[in-house]
Order: C-alpha cells, then structure tokens, then sequence
C-alpha cells in the first residue's frame, strides 16, 4: 500500500466508482504504482461487479489516471499516477519476461482474475492415548515388610488395641498363609499386599472375638481360656515359636 498514491488520489474528483477502483488500486500499489491485483480482488475491495470495475479501469485509463498492460500468463498489470487533469497516457511499458521490474514488491494476491483462495491450518489432532500399566498380582515377596497402618484406620485402632504380641503373631500367621496359599484362582497373589495385610488384621481381630478369648486371662476361667490372655492367635503363634526355639526377643516386631 502506497500512502503517499492514496493521497494523491482523494485530492482528484472523480465518479464515486472510478475513485474507488483507484483508491482500491492504490492500496494494492508500492511507492512507484505498480501493482497487479486480479479482477476479483478488486470487485471484492471495491463491492462491484467485475463490469463496472472494469468500466472504471477503461475510464480510468482514458483520463490518464491510469496505466493497464497485459502481461501473458500473469494477468494484468497497472501503474498508478493520479494527475488534477488528463494528461496523455504514458509509454507502454516493456515487460520483462523472467522477472518482476525491480523495485516492486510483490502483492499478496494472485496474478489472476480467478478468485484467491483462503487456506486455513489443519487444527491440530489430539495426542494419542497411551494406556495406563496394569500391576499384575503377584506372590508375597520374602523380603515384604509392612507399612506402618495410618492414624484413624480401623486396622491401626486393632494394632493399638491389641498390642505388639498379638501383631506379631498375626504377622506370623499371614506371613505363613501368603506363603502356603494356591494360585487358584489368584489367592495367593495380590497386586497390594499392604492392602491384603490391613484387611487380614480386621478380620484376625474379628475371629479372635467370635472365639471369645481375645480378652481373657490364664486361668481365670478354668473352661479352656486363652493361655496368654491375649487369643487364640498368640497362643497358636506363641506354641509355633516354641517348636522352633525362637524366643519373644528374636522376633522382629511387624510395622503395623
């Protein structure tokens, strides 16, 4: 867009149509006027016809306002000169054949009276999903140690309440079932064995009441109680550890 051509044309009267047409040329022009806008752009710029854009162009170039050349396989190509009063048309400019005269700047549409086309970006596909890994159940590992339950669990609340030698003993007793229990039907395989050892304490702690002796001292009842006062899972855990000559002090307290 040449602003220094802009304004030499609004200085000039003109029909409204012929001065639009010029003012849309100039606005398509470099500082020298040359410009080659296609038929379509300037009926776009202009909200004409193509007819009366190129009746304007016509008069255009009779008043000397104008110069229009064809230029073979690139449409059409016009220098802008906006003169006060008709001036005889210039030379006919020689076109050259390999390149555009120097000093032009190229315009952004087509050399072409076929429309220009908009091309718009593709917008962007979504990145694939990638599938989240699955943990496959697994058997208890030998070296597996148990995470201290956290406050306010229920789990933690039988921990607490029974005390160390009976989580020991529970300890003992789930170490030797995930040791001993069938891969059938995925028993004795677990993807949280943190998670299987709370819900083995709950339950422990359930069948120890059932029994009634989770509470009982030695020999206060004389019908069988419990021999340590503290159920029936210590006293099985208790009389295993006693097969094994493993005293109270050798055995490694779980962290429930």
């Amino acid at each position: 867009m040449s602003v220094r051509i802009m304004t030499r044309v609004w200085d000039i009267r003109l029909p409204d149509s012929e001065k639009l047409v010029l003012l849309a040329l100039a606005d398509c022009a470099n500082d020298e006027g040359l410009c080659w806008p296609s038929m379509a752009t300037l009926a776009t710029k202009c909200s004409k016809s193509d007819r009366t854009v190129q009746a304007s162009i016509k008069a255009l170039v009779a008043a000397g306002h104008l110069s229009r050349e064809e230029v073979p396989g690139r449409g059409c190509r016009y220098i802008v000169h906006p003169t006060p009063e008709a001036v005889s048309p210039p030379k006919r400019l020689r076109p050259e054949k390999s390149s555009p005269p120097k000093g032009a700047t190229p315009t952004p549409e087509a050399a072409s009276d076929k429309p220009s086309r908009t091309i718009t970006s593709p917008v962007a596909s979504p990145p694939p999903r990638t599938r989240a890994s699955k943990v496959r159940p697994f058997r208890l590992p030998d070296d597996w140690k148990p995470e201290r339950f956290a406050d306010g669990t229920v789990a933690r609340e039988v921990i607490d309440r029974r005390g160390r030698d009976w989580a020991r003993a529970a300890m003992e007793a789930f170490r030797n079932w995930a040791k001993n229990a069938r891969d059938k039907d995925g028993i004795g395989r677990k993807t949280d064995w943190q998670a299987a050892w709370a819900n083995w304490v709950i339950e422990q702690d359930k069948r120890d009441g059932r029994h009634g002796g989770s509470q009982r001292v030695a020999g206060t009842d004389g019908r069988g109680g419990s021999a340590s006062g503290m159920g029936p899972t210590v006293d099985a855990a208790s009389r295993f550890l006693a097969r094994r000559g493993i005293g109270e002090h050798h055995e490694p307290h779980p962290r429930g």
